[in-house]
């Protein structure tokens, strides 16, 4: 396997893009929302991705999400989501990434019936363009799998650098570990309901909508299981539930997660149609797990 170019350690809060009261992309308020997270200890930022509504951007507001990003994150790292139905498609948007200064491109795999050679060829195509990719493997939104075999394949691609895990199988994130240190590659969790049990498994790096809302609490979740404190780790984890169960509501996703960063007290705004609003029964919800978790 050839040496990775960067390996990404620590949180990166799967941003929500914060949008004006006329639907405009509130730039200024990514800006705040970047601060804040980086002020709490955060490794960076993950940006366009399901979370910020990356299917109802534009492929201008992606590029000037990054790019005001990147005037204020400091030393932390961007990764900005690239995915595509079709290669030619992604490779302009990982261009875009690469050209607009994010460190890294998520890139989600194509949604339908591909090979495992068509995975490779399509990622091999990516890397191309000179920046480092992340694998994206979210089997209920793509259909696709990346089992270890096709793991085995996709991270000997020079340019691809670790991979978003998604399916949330425990197993198959132990059975990586076992093969490849986290010295050598990045392997994220991307499952908000198992940000215990990943890191207790041995993961470096986590990617999460939870980490949006409550970057402080899953920071002590990390934090705690390295210095081995798992009972102080559980706690934490057991008062987060609530809200990672009310913000990952799929069926209306990420409003509810949009909701809850306004009421913290950070930009947010409406989603864009079709998605709708958090419903006022939905808002006291959400306001409930808050206090649950200790946000507010």
């Amino acid at each position: 396997m050839t040496k990775k170019s960067i390996i990404f350690k620590g949180l990166f809060p799967a941003l929500i893009t914060p949008f004006k009261a006329d639907g405009s992309m509130d730039l200024e308020g990514l800006k705040e929302n970047v601060k804040y997270y980086m002020s709490v200890g955060c490794a960076g930022v993950c940006f366009s991705g399901s979370s910020g509504e990356h299917a109802f951007l534009t492929r201008q507001e992606r590029i000037d999400g990054i790019k005001a990003i990147k005037e204020v994150i400091g030393d932390g790292k961007i990764i900005a989501g690239a995915g595509a139905q079709t290669t030619a498609v992604a490779l302009e948007y990982v261009n875009d990434v690469k050209e607009a200064g994010a460190d890294a491109a998520l890139v989600l795999s194509p949604i339908g019936n591909t090979t495992a050679d068509g995975m490779v060829k399509h990622y091999e195509t990516l890397g191309e363009a000179g920046i480092p990719l992340i694998l994206y493997n979210h089997p209920a939104a793509t259909g696709i799998n990346i089992d270890m075999e096709m793991f085995n394949r996709l991270i000997d691609i020079p340019n691809v650098v670790g991979m978003k895990e998604t399916s949330g199988s425990l197993p198959f994130i132990a059975e990586i570990l076992r093969n490849y240190s986290t010295d050598e590659i990045t392997l994220f969790t991307g499952c908000d309901d198992l940000t215990l049990p990943s890191c207790a498994i041995g993961l470096q790096a986590i990617i999460l909508a939870t980490a949006g809302v409550a970057p402080k609490q899953v920071l002590d979740i990390v934090n705690l299981v390295k210095e081995g404190k798992i009972k102080e780790a559980q706690k934490i984890y057991w008062s987060l539930a609530p809200l990672t169960s009310v913000i990952g509501d799929e069926s209306n996703f990420p409003s509810l997660l949009k909701k809850a960063v306004e009421l913290t007290g950070h930009a947010a705004g409406n989603p864009r149609l079709p998605m709708v609003p958090a419903t006022a029964e939905e808002t006291a919800r959400i306001e409930e797990a808050l206090k649950i978790a200790g946000v507010k």
